[in-house]
């Protein structure tokens, strides 16, 4: 099927949706993305409609397979351990399986072990006096909560902050599980030589 070329008017309505959705950035962003939609071209919207349509892939999916960028703090076969962006709490971690589940009994229970470790590690460099560790059904798959706790109680449904991305990273530096390095061991062992005495030649 061929598109039809987007008339001035379904440019116009197009532009003003864009900037409806940006009302509420900080001044200095918002200023910037509007001149940005200003300048856009004609031939720009309709490629940005067309990215539209595309199926969009989960977002835990795309974490998963690398496509959206995250701070992962340890992985295995059976799924990875992210930094929340919008934490409960300082270290708030999510678990997500590498296969989409959508019921807690197919949740593996090394996904689990991978939880209780993470805990441990939590407690033990930021000084967390407990974590809890909590399932959640989001963007319609199951995934790992590990919410440290601090001063107060808390749960799912406490509050959220924006984490900055510098504490992002100092958090990752603390908790991240580095995979080990294999060390390959030379052999210590002589060469074993003749002992056997060399027999001088003999001339007949």
């Amino acid at each position: 099927l061929i598109s039809m070329p987007l008339t001035q008017e379904q440019v116009s309505q197009l532009k003003s949706q864009l900037r409806e959705q940006i009302k509420k950035l900080p001044d200095d962003q918002r200023k910037e993305a509007e001149k940005q939609i200003d300048e856009m071209s004609d031939e720009a919207i309709e490629e940005m409609l067309e990215q539209q349509k595309k199926p969009q892939k989960p977002v835990y999916r795309a974490i998963v397979e690398g496509e959206i960028p995250s701070k992962k703090i340890s992985e295995d076969k059976f799924s990875i351990a992210v930094l929340d962006i919008r934490p409960i709490s300082k270290g708030h971690v999510i678990i997500i399986p590498k296969k989409p589940v959508k019921k807690s009994s197919e949740i593996p229970s090394q996904s689990f072990n991978l939880a209780k470790r993470i805990s441990k590690k939590i407690i033990a460099k930021l000084k967390a006096t407990g974590a809890e560790i909590q399932t959640q059904f989001q963007f319609d798959e199951l995934i790992i909560n590990i919410i440290p706790v601090y001063d107060k109680p808390i749960s799912l449904n406490s509050p959220r902050t924006e984490a900055k991305e510098k504490e992002l990273e100092e958090i990752k530096n603390l908790l991240e599980t580095k995979p080990k390095k294999k060390i390959v061991k030379l052999s210590s062992a002589p060469k074993k030589t003749s002992n056997l005495p060399q027999l001088k030649r003999r001339i007949p």
